[in-house]
């Protein structure tokens, strides 16, 4: 069984071939032949042998060959990791072809270290490859047969299956430059006649011909006039009765507050100093200072205590 007929093998291309196990198998020699002959018929072709475990030591550049066929010979010793799947993505070149063959399970949990079939396409995705043809059974032989039935895995219904799967068709880590065709909006006409009006520069800042308007100008002799005290006076209680706002600023309240008592409403007299020194507090008061005990005030402002400095100590 060399499994290299349903393989597309041209002239010319660059082909990985994987094998694994201790000891090559008595087909390796006729694998090998038919794949040289196939791909050394045209300019460049080449074939490169190479075990399994010794693809990581050989440190081959990225996109080297347009080929990887792995699991042909020795199939039933051969395991692929994503690590390993991973690194023959990376030496194939964009669009390349894998071809695998490996012992599977047609379903459920596998044992044995042997994979599902599922978990076998999983692989595949995460190692970066995409065209994932699903996977089949691979028909064996009767020598094939005999050697399946000695491995431990095949009471569980294992199988050889064949995997096929294609390398993007761009480099990893590649870019290119995207050409969008975004046309940009068309700018508003401007009448330059009016733009040049609100166009004022440092330079005609600086020019003595130009003439500012003087804002005295714009008042008038109505403008100037003081306004009547009495007609600032807001009458908050309507026309039948007059009434203060709480908390009245006006004077209103004084007013209404005199004409209840028959008096007329007179400011309180500031406060005086003989010293002046009173309002600044008791470190600058004398031993008979009338205001000795009470808060610093403002020249001129009434004296008033707090509610808590009325308050006796608890």
């Amino acid at each position: 069984m060399s499994g290299l007929d349903s393989i597309n093998l041209r002239p010319g291309i660059t082909v990985l071939l994987l094998w694994s196990g201790d000891k090559l198998s008595e087909n390796m020699q006729h694998v090998c032949n038919e794949i040289s002959n196939k791909v050394r018929s045209g300019e460049g072709g080449r074939i490169q042998l190479e075990h399994i475990d010794r693809i990581f030591m050989s440190s081959h550049p990225s996109s080297s060959f347009d080929m990887t066929i792995s699991g042909l010979v020795n199939p039933f010793q051969t395991r692929h990791s994503t690590e390993l799947l991973g690194e023959l993505c990376r030496v194939l070149k964009p669009s390349g072809q894998l071809y695998a063959q490996e012992l599977a399970v047609p379903s459920g949990n596998p044992e044995n270290g042997v994979k599902s079939r599922d978990k076998l396409v999983s692989l595949l995705k995460l190692s970066g490859f995409v065209d994932i043809v699903e996977p089949s059974e691979v028909s064996l032989g009767d020598d094939e047969k005999q050697e399946l039935s000695q491995i431990s895995a095949a009471s569980t219904g294992a199988a050889l299956y064949r995997l096929q799967a294609q390398k993007p068709a761009y480099e990893v880590g590649s870019s290119s430059q995207l050409k969008l065709n975004f046309k940009p909006k068309p700018k508003p006409k401007v009448d330059e006649s009016v733009a040049k009006v609100w166009n004022l520069s440092s330079s005609d800042l600086l020019d003595d011909d130009v003439n500012l308007v003087n804002e005295d100008d714009l008042l008038d002799a109505e403008d100037l006039k003081k306004p009547d005290p009495s007609t600032l006076k807001v009458d908050c209680g309507g026309a039948k009765k007059r009434k203060a706002c709480k908390g009245c600023v006006c004077g209103l309240a004084e007013e209404l507050e005199a004409e209840a008592t028959g008096k007329k409403s007179e400011k309180a007299s500031a406060p005086t100093s003989a010293c002046g020194n009173c309002s600044l507090g008791d470190a600058f008061r004398c031993a008979s200072c009338p205001y000795l005990g009470m808060p610093a005030f403002k020249p001129g402002e009434k004296v008033s205590l707090s509610n808590r400095q009325l308050n006796a100590d608890a």
